[in-house]
């Protein structure tokens, strides 16, 4: 049993290795598409993400050291027991999640485990249900900047934040916790801890989208799974729909945008929409998970998390599909 795990992890090791070699070769080879998909990233990053979180992690994490949490957890504690076994931080957690959108629900669990206020076992069953994308994102971004239609984004809006409250229930602990009151001492200059650990946030959510979105342009020109795709195409399933499929579980953004230059017809549109945002792309995933180490949480218990998320979601999406 003890060689089996040392074979298995020398084994993930290697391909770490063979990954991050092909991935610098990708940017010796294709230097000319490498510099000017980074300057892209960075560019969304700038423009669209930074002016939208940077304020809110600030605030949020003002507001982690007040009493305003416990108190709120302490009044919504019967209802999150009920449901997930969980205190009333999490619906605290939830409720920011889906006023902001991602990694913001990663971020204040994380926050509120370093604080003291959860422990491990709460946080992982905090962040099945609270690891959202926002209405911003979708009804505005999405529906109406790419499809041109805001039904889609509200019907979206509606089994995406659905979805969640139900996913959460798998993942329910086993017996209740109590709520942990604060373990750490406010810090004297808590204004400047909290800019400090703010401004390193989202730099770490920049550096994630750029490089995410690099990679994906990359691959996208020049054309290697294009084969793929094309076997795809024999079994029914157009190149353009598998493409935009596989660009959105890389980075969910552009892979809307590749779905909104299909001629998908609506009910695909939002159930293809519905999954993708749900599960949020291995671009989200990364931003997210560079919070949710802080609490021994494995990715792939996460991973996990995000596709009964989406899967849920979309279900959600279906039924409403046969009604309208």
């Amino acid at each position: 049993m003890i060689k089996n795990k040392i074979k298995f992890y020398n084994l993930n090791k290697i391909l770490y290795v063979i990954i991050l070699i092909l991935a610098i070769l990708l940017l010796i080879i294709f230097p000319q598409y490498s510099i000017s998909a980074f300057y892209d990233g960075l560019r969304i990053w700038a423009t669209k993400v930074l002016p939208a979180l940077l304020p809110f992690f600030i605030l949020t994490k003002l507001l982690s050291y007040t009493n305003f949490i416990t108190n709120l957890g302490k009044f919504i504690s019967p209802l999150t027991r009920k449901l997930y076994n969980v205190g009333g931080v999490s619906g605290y957690i939830y409720i920011m999640s889906i006023i902001s959108g991602y990694p913001v629900g990663a971020k204040l669990t994380s926050d509120l485990y370093l604080n003291g206020t959860i422990n491990e076992n709460q946080a992982k069953t905090i962040t099945a249900f609270t690891s959202t994308s926002g209405p911003l994102f979708i009804i505005g971004t999405v529906a109406i900047g790419m499809f041109n239609n805001s039904t889609i984004g509200f019907i979206i809006l509606f089994c995406h934040i659905i979805g969640a409250i139900i996913n959460g229930f798998f993942y329910k602990m086993k017996k209740s916790e109590l709520v942990y009151s604060f373990s750490k001492k406010t810090p004297e200059n808590f204004l400047n801890e909290s800019m400090n650990s703010s401004i390193i946030s989202i730099m770490a959510v920049g550096g994630f989208i750029a490089m995410f979105y690099m990679f994906l342009t990359i691959l996208i020109q020049i054309n290697i799974f294009e084969p793929i795709f094309q076997l795809i195409e024999l079994i029914g399933i157009n190149s353009e729909i598998s493409r935009s499929i596989f660009c959105g579980l890389v980075e969910v953004t552009t892979g809307c945008l590749q779905l909104s230059k299909t001629s998908l017809n609506f009910e695909g549109i939002c159930l293809i929409s519905t999954f993708l945002i749900s599960f949020g792309g291995l671009s989200i995933h990364a931003q997210a998970y560079c919070f949710l180490k802080n609490f021994n949480m494995s990715y792939g218990l996460f991973f996990l998390q995000k596709l009964t998320q989406a899967v849920v979601s979309t279900l959600l999406c279906f039924l409403i599909m046969l009604f309208i």
